[in-house]
């Protein structure tokens, strides 16, 4: 049975990649939580074992790892765009403390293949579609710099140690990610999420930050897990792919088509006193579709789905968040 750690296993992304491989036999799942509880997985066809861990301590990365076959980075000190901007600081620490840990036990400890879930932060603004090489150190948005530079960092201690190793090491820049189990609380969520929570709350008016201009590559979770799982599957070598839906979106577009969805007619409510965040980011998914993956959902039945999924959900999210 191949041995897989999932670090972050409770979190967005975790929770995910834990009820995917949950789903196949050949696996047995060590699932890493430290602040948020462990879950139940309903109908696993293999073997879950929960770790507690604390990934910045030496010692507990060395518990988590030694005897892996595959390990997937997918924890992180994670929060919302006003963070960026507002506090950078809190997503470089331990993001590349862990990272560094991690990385450096997996070689020790000869783990077959290591998988790093980075994000496309470090793309420039562009109007055309960014493919993976095209990363100019020069171009970072400024609200980025901190976090893009602690993921490129971390993407080049990826190649540092797959050079010195046998470890195959697989990058996922991964696009804006929505759907079941993410952040939906305003404090903490991301646009997408928020504007969701927004309509299926009924708000009215329904708060818009910025003047909704801004364009993004939006991509289901689920489609992100299958573009995951593509890499995972097919490639050999140390490399980066863009897990994106290949298309890019307004804000405004994004929230319109919640509120079709919806039924929902509330006027819009423009609150320019947040943090700009970057333009413009259109992404390629090129590399990753001539490994013959393409996504299962467009934009109108992915939304449709998140929506069903946290109006299901929504008693599990704090009431009082506050937009």
């Amino acid at each position: 049975m191949i041995k897989i750690l999932i670090c972050g296993a409770t979190g967005f992304i975790g929770r995910n990649l834990v009820n995917y491989f949950s789903s196949n036999p050949e696996y047995h799942i060590f699932a890493v939580y430290n602040n948020r509880k462990p879950f139940e997985v309903l109908n696993a066809a293999n073997k879950i074992s929960w770790v507690k861990a604390d990934l910045r301590s030496s010692k507990d990365v060395l518990k988590v790892i030694d005897g892996m076959d595959i390990v997937i980075q997918a924890a992180a000190t994670t929060s919302g765009s006003k963070d960026i901007v507002s506090k950078p600081y809190i997503h470089i620490t331990d993001n590349a403390l862990m990272n560094s840990l991690l990385l450096r036990q997996s070689m020790e400890s000869k783990v077959k293949h290591f998988i790093f879930f980075s994000c496309t932060v470090m793309y420039k603004n562009s109007e055309t579609p960014l493919n993976e090489t095209d990363v100019d150190n020069t171009k970072i948005f400024d609200g980025y710099f901190g976090v893009a530079n602690t993921k490129l960092y971390i993407e080049k201690m990826c190649e540092f140690y797959s050079k010195i190793s046998d470890t195959k090491f697989s990058i996922i820049r991964h696009s804006n990610l929505y759907g079941p189990y993410d952040k939906y609380d305003f404090e903490k969520c991301h646009v997408t999420p928020a504007n969701i929570r927004k309509v299926a709350d009924n708000l009215n008016p329904i708060p818009l930050w910025g003047d909704g201009t801004e364009v993004r590559d939006i991509i289901h979770v689920d489609d992100m897990v299958s573009g995951f799982a593509t890499v995972a599957e097919n490639v050999d070598t140390y490399d980066i792919y863009n897990v994106c839906y290949g298309e890019g979106y307004t804000v405004m577009e994004v929230l319109e088509l919640i509120k079709e969805i919806e039924g929902n007619d509330n006027p819009i409510e423009f609150v320019n006193n947040k943090a700009p965040m970057i333009p413009k980011r259109l992404l390629s998914n090129e590399k990753l579709r001539k490994l013959g993956w393409k996504p299962k959902y467009d934009l109108r039945s992915g939304l449709k789905n998140a929506i069903d999924w946290y109006k299901e959900h929504k008693n599990e999210y704090d009431p009082n968040s506050k937009p």
